[in-house]
Formats: structure tokens, C-alpha cells, sequence
């Protein structure tokens, strides 16, 4: 008959049970992970009715998902896992790593911007074929030494600071699995993040001679865009995907919501972005494009890829870059697009690098400066800053006249 037993070095309930492997009657023990002791005597009964053949799995899984308190339910579940395997051979079998990842993937799509949602793809793919056989396993089979390898397997392919980022994910993922009881233990949490400390992965800011240069080789949208970028500081992708609704040109404003971040954007119009504004060809549609042509890029592709290489072209042309011959671009679609590349240290991404200097060198606060271009300031954050609008307005009128 089961009972219950506590520690005295523990506050938690241990279930004390018969089991039967063959013909032989074993007693076993388990912690039940909680200080309830009318849940626990319910846990023992119910793992003794399951160590004696009198509990199906999905009776037993009904059971758990019933009990409230998280830990006690990882706990019960670690307990009858252990349960069966000890008396059957078999454990629980939850789900297997495939089957749980394709779940999450599913559960989380409407949580998370495209692009972010695409990354969770491409990690788990990266995941499951890297496990082979094991992804078709229990996923509570999954090692610490598992994620570690996959991670490091990942840094001899690509940036470091990329490898990271799946890691980052399959932490998200684990602990996802923890929190549903379908693990009792997140490996993943336990795997460090590799040191970035020297890769170059950094962007540098464009200097205002250069600048000059790049919209001297720049057709009239790209020349818009440059403008755009360096007057904003907002990425290629969200201005490629402006439309007129997003400026008001009375109250003199660009607003946006960032596709990274989620976060809406308000920035106000430079006088010479203004300028340029106003002479650009506008229909009667307010949800007609901007820049029709990147507009129409970005929505086939779904992320700025190719617009930035036609930027890349524009800086081979202005000198400031190697141009891209046909076979570098072949022998980096022999290794494929998640294979590790060099890159530039400028980009259409410098813009906003170029935007935030220039304004701190004119005496803008970093508060300010984030605010304009959407970063998350931690000064913002800390303080509970509100920007006024007088203060933008203020800043965004010290960036010098380019074009």
C-alpha cells in the first residue's frame, strides 16, 4: 500500500510505492515536488496503481495535467516516467523532440513577427537535422551536451554571435517544454553563450563625403531611400514598406511600427527629408508606396535580402566596396545563405549609425538618439523617460543638408 513520507531536510512529500517487475514486488520511492500533503498522498496512490499495471499512460497523463502546482507537475511526471520505464521498459513517451518542436513552432506563429517567427524556423530545422535519429526520440533524452554540440557545430558554420542566437532560441524552446511538464529539467538553460568578444561583426558610420558619393550613383528610389535612412535611422525593411498613410506631412511626422521590434515609431521630418517629401510623386491612394519598387521587392521576398544587395551594388559603384563578382556569388550559394560570410563594415544599416552619431555629436542625448531610431535605451527604460515631441523635432533639424 502506498504512503507518504517528508525529509526532514526537505519541505516536499516523497511517494513511497509497490511496484511489480514480473512477479517480483519492489519498493520504490520518488519526490512528489510538493508541500501539500493531501496532493502527495494522491500522487503515491495513483503511481502504485501505474507500477502495478492498473494505469494506462494516458490515463496517468490525465492525472498530471490536472495538478495545478508547476512543480509538483514535473515532478509527478519525472515520477511516473521513472514508474514505467522501471516496470515496462517504456516511459511516459510525451512526445518525441520532433513532434514537440513542430507543436511549438505552431503555437508560437501567431505570437511573434515574420521574421522573428523565421529564425524559430530555421533553428529548429538546423536542430532536428543535426540530432538525426534522436529527434524521432523522447525529448526528454535531450542532453546538455546535446545543445553544446550543436551549438559549437553551428560557430564553425556561421558568426559566432549567430550560433548564439540559436542557442538563445532553444532556450525559449526548453523552457516552454519545462513549463508544460513535458521535461522535467531544462538542458538547454545550462549551455553558455560562446564569447563574441573578437568577431568582427561591427558596422561603422558613413562619413558625409561618402554619403555624397553613394547618392551620386543612386537612381531616383534608391536616392529616396538614402535620404530616408539617414534623415530616420530606420531599417531598409520598414522603409521599403512605407506608405503614404505613414506620413503626415501637416503635422510633419513619420510613423511606423518597427517589423523587429513591434514597436511604433514616430519620428519627426527633418527639413530637408520634408523638402524632399514634397516633391515626390504622390497618387490619390493614401496605401500607395512610397518606393514602389522596393515596396514591391520587400513584399514578394518578405525580408530586405535583395534590396541590400542592390545597395551593396550602389556602394561597389561609389568605390566604397568590392563589388560582388559571379563567382563569389556562386560559391556562396554552393555553401548557402545560413553558411558563415564576410562582411563589409557598411551597409544601408550604417545609416543609422550615421543618423546616431551625428546627433550625439551634436549634442543630443542618448535618450533622445534611441528614442529617434527605436532602440530600447536603457536609459529610457530605467528613467521612464517621456520624449517630447519639441525635444525630437529639435534633434532630428541639427542632421546636415546631404542632398
Amino acid at each position: 500500500m502506498s504512503s507518504i513520507w517528508k525529509d526532514p531536510r526537505s519541505p516536499y512529500w516523497v511517494a513511497c510505492f509497490t511496484a511489480y517487475v514480473g512477479l517480483s514486488a519492489q519498493q520504490l520511492k520518488r519526490s512528489t515536488g510538493t508541500t501539500d500533503k493531501k496532493l502527495a498522498s494522491r500522487i503515491a496512490d495513483e503511481l502504485e496503481e501505474a507500477a502495478c499495471g492498473k494505469r494506462t499512460s494516458e490515463r496517468v497523463k490525465v492525472f498530471i495535467n490536472e495538478i495545478t502546482d508547476l512543480k509538483a507537475r514535473r515532478a509527478a511526471h519525472h515520477a511516473f516516467d521513472f514508474a514505467f520505464r522501471h516496470t515496462t521498459g517504456s516511459g511516459l513517451a510525451s512526445k518525441t523532440t520532433r513532434g514537440f518542436l513542430t507543436a511549438w513552432m505552431e503555437r508560437s506563429k501567431a505570437e511573434v513577427s515574420p521574421s522573428t517567427w523565421a529564425k524559430y524556423a530555421q533553428t529548429v530545422k538546423l536542430f532536428l537535422e543535426f540530432l538525426e535519429g534522436k529527434a524521432d526520440q523522447d525529448i526528454t533524452t535531450i542532453r546538455q551536451e546535446d545543445i553544446s554540440r550543436f551549438r559549437d557545430a553551428q560557430a564553425q558554420r556561421v558568426a559566432r554571435s549567430t550560433a548564439n542566437v540559436f542557442l538563445k532560441i532553444l532556450r525559449v524552446i526548453f523552457t516552454t517544454a519545462e513549463a508544460d511538464g513535458v521535461i522535467v529539467r531544462n538542458e538547454a538553460r545550462h549551455v553558455k553563450l560562446l564569447k563574441v568578444a573578437n568577431e568582427q561583426n561591427g558596422r561603422r558610420a558613413f562619413t558625409l563625403p561618402e554619403l555624397k558619393g553613394i547618392l551620386e550613383h543612386c537612381n531616383d528610389e534608391w536616392r529616396s531611400l538614402v535620404l530616408f535612412g539617414f534623415y530616420t535611422g530606420q531599417r531598409l525593411g520598414d522603409l521599403a514598406m512605407l506608405t503614404w498613410q505613414n506620413l503626415d506631412l501637416n503635422q510633419r511626422e513619420l510613423r511606423l511600427s518597427s517589423r523587429k521590434t513591434g514597436r511604433t515609431i514616430v519620428i519627426p521630418l527633418a527639413a530637408p527629408l520634408l523638402e524632399h517629401i514634397e516633391k515626390l510623386p504622390a497618387g490619390d491612394n493614401p496605401k500607395q508606396p512610397v518606393h514602389a519598387n522596393a515596396f514591391k521587392v520587400m513584399s514578394r521576398n518578405g525580408r530586405a535580402g535583395a534590396l541590400s544587395n542592390q545597395f551593396g551594388d550602389i556602394l561597389a559603384a561609389a568605390g566604397l566596396v568590392v563589388a560582388r563578382t559571379h563567382k563569389v556569388e556562386e560559391e556562396e550559394k554552393r555553401k548557402g545563405r545560413d553558411a558563415r560570410r564576410v562582411l563589409s563594415d557598411i551597409s544601408f544599416h550604417s545609416l543609422r549609425h550615421t543618423n546616431v552619431s551625428l546627433l550625439k555629436n551634436a549634442g543630443v542625448s542618448d535618450a533622445v538618439a534611441q528614442d529617434l531610431v527605436g532602440h530600447e535605451s536603457a536609459e529610457v527604460s530605467r528613467l521612464y523617460t517621456h520624449i517630447d515631441d519639441k525635444s525630437k523635432r529639435e534633434a532630428v533639424n541639427k542632421l546636415p543638408t546631404i542632398g
